[in-house]
């Protein structure tokens, strides 16, 4: 599949690409302590061709470490027909190497219009959902909470087709689709929004790789905050539904300086006793419901300061509500020109060894962007 790099550097050379440079590293510190840095280019290009519009993004990333960077997150491939291989150099992989390329065609779509319809095909990002922390109705290739590189939302190859039935509001429908267009590996989905009553409220029905979803959210301003409620019901092939929810309040203090949330998170296909995590794994809700989360009852919190209109600093923290464990990270941004900026932090877990978070190695990161 490496011959599908050959065109891509072609394309990148007739067109005039956008995209953004990222030299970055991150120190992971566990028993054995293991270090990374990575050079990621992103190339970008977008175009309209009278009633079309083409969108392609390319990545790739050499990196170093003790080891490298073998490959990105999972998830960059749950909802994908084909991909080249995403590991350039080395062809084979034991562990233990200290160099390695890495790409991602990220970006791969057409899109028409016909009067108010929007269609677009091919690989694009599809992302809904009003929550802060973890989205209930959001399967399609959500980011897991603190994840450090959400600049952009891996695409998926998908058809969606999009009408704006009034002001704020639209009727969405697509297909997903998985490795090999394979039915069972695929998904599909019908999304209205619609703004009523000042509050923005959306309702969807979906099937993905043999789980049968309804959700819907609701999300308006309360006094001077912004307050959502987001859940949906999974029933995976053969068993029995599952239920989450998630439901926060946001507010900006002092212009705009502090910004804070808080939102409750209810996961029924969880747990009460870590003990019971691991087999509790092992049920569908975890192996194609999209849920990663362990227990039952969590509570999730952000604060953000703009210290300087250049320097933004932030803190986040997720609570297990039931093993006492926390998911935790802070960090901070500053912009040094128009075209470029730094961000750093830290993050990890807190809690003892048999709880969800515990074990999380703490990592620290720092990103310089340079933007083109």
């Amino acid at each position: 599949m490496r011959q599908f790099v050959l065109p891509v550097l072609l394309a990148s050379v007739a067109f005039a690409f956008t995209g953004v440079f990222k030299p970055g590293m991150q120190l992971i510190c566990t028993d054995s302590t293991s270090w990374n840095s990575y050079l990621s280019l992103r190339l970008m290009d977008s175009r309209r061709i009278g009633p079309l519009r083409t969108d392609l993004a390319w990545v790739v990333s050499p990196t170093t470490g003790n080891p490298a960077l073998e490959g990105a997150n999972a998830n960059i491939s749950r909802f994908r027909i084909a991909d080249p291989d995403e590991r350039i150099f080395p062809e084979d992989w034991n562990g233990n190497e200290h160099f390695s390329v890495l790409q991602n065609i990220d970006r791969l779509s057409i899109r028409v219009r016909f009067s108010k319809l929007k269609l677009t095909m091919g690989r694009q990002a599809i992302f809904w959902g009003v929550s802060k922390s973890i989205s209930p109705t959001d399967f399609i290739a959500p980011f897991p909470y603190g994840a450090i590189n959400t600049d952009y939302r891996a695409g998926v190859d998908a058809v969606r087709a999009v009408y704006p039935v009034g002001m704020m509001s639209e009727i969405e429908a697509g297909g997903v689709f998985g490795d090999g267009a394979v039915i069972k590996k695929s998904g599909f989905w019908l999304r209205t929004r619609l703004y009523a009553l000042n509050t923005d409220i959306t309702v969807l029905a979906a099937e993905f790789r043999e789980n049968k979803l309804l959700g819907a959210s609701l999300n308006r301003a309360i006094g001077g905050s912004v307050g959502w409620v987001e859940s949906a019901v999974t029933k995976p092939e053969g068993e029995d539904c599952c239920y989450r929810l998630s439901t926060g309040l946001e507010r900006s203090f002092w212009n705009s300086i502090l910004y804070g949330f808080v939102e409750y998170h209810f996961n029924q296909p969880g747990v009460l006793n870590h003990n019971d995590y691991l087999q509790n794994s092992t049920q569908p809700a975890y192996t194609t419901g999209g849920v990663y989360l362990m227990a039952e009852h969590y509570l999730a919190t952000g604060l953000s300061v703009t210290a300087t209109p250049l320097l933004t600093v932030n803190a986040s923290g997720l609570f297990n509500m039931n093993d006492y464990s926390i998911q935790f990270s802070a960090g901070g941004d500053y912009s040094l020109s128009d075209n470029s900026s730094v961000s750093g932090g830290i993050s990890g877990g807190l809690g003892s060894e048999q709880s969800e978070f515990g074990s999380l190695p703490t990592n620290l990161h720092l990103n310089l962007f340079l933007y083109f």
